[in-house]
């Protein structure tokens, strides 16, 4: 092989390592993020705290139904809505690593000001119903699953990192055989004896 194929060999395989890099391997964890989206949709439906429904605690302040709405409370709606209702369902569809990992930083803190969530209802008069739950569980399954993928190689980029290696392998392979070529042993200079030879043998037939 030569150096310019070896070169070659090693950006298509530095080019296929980049190219694994931006997917994420799902695996069997693709069904709890499908559960954790259904459930998030439920969430949205059902009722939240009071008779105000999920979809409600989008908006800051006080419900049409007079229940109150803590800023924690909307920043974990649009967060879980952001994250779980639109980045999840790309990443599932895409394997996209971009949306992955921006999903599982938002479910993350949605889970955990959701939880803020449920102190505060414990201090209001609308306390938490079945939907406050639902997107708990949502965002759990969620943020579990992402936990579990998100910084793990998929076999698509161990293979092209394996690729990676050997081409640069071949690289230096090629380099050394090239520069054994290139290398040329430094010869003595040979000194020409031939005229002092026959000099001598004159001299000898002569009987000096």
């Amino acid at each position: 092989m030569t150096e310019e194929s070896s070169t070659t060999a090693a950006q298509k395989a530095a080019t296929a390592e980049r190219r694994a890099a931006q997917t994420m391997e799902l695996g069997g964890h693709r069904v709890t993020l499908c559960i954790a989206v259904v459930a998030y949709i439920l969430y949205l439906i059902l009722p939240y705290a009071g008779p105000a429904h999920g979809w409600e605690a989008l908006t800051f302040g006080t419900t049409s139904s007079g229940v109150r709405i803590s800023i924690m409370e909307t920043v974990s709606a649009w967060l879980a809505l952001i994250g779980l209702g639109i980045l999840t369902p790309v990443t599932i569809l895409t394997r996209r690593a971009t949306s992955g990992l921006i999903a599982w930083m938002l479910v993350t803190v949605s889970f955990f000001a959701n939880l803020w969530g449920f102190w505060f209802r414990g201090s209001t008069a609308d306390g938490a119903s079945l939907g406050m739950w639902v997107g708990m569980l949502a965002t759990f399954l969620a943020f579990l699953a992402y936990s579990m993928v998100a910084l793990r190689r998929s076999p698509e980029q161990k293979a092209a990192e394996a690729q990676v290696r050997a081409t640069a392998g071949q690289l230096d392979e090629v380099g050394e055989f090239q520069s054994s070529l290139d290398y040329t042993p430094r010869q003595e200079p040979i000194e020409d004896t031939r005229r002092q030879q026959a000099a001598e043998r004159h001299r000898a037939q002569r009987g000096e």
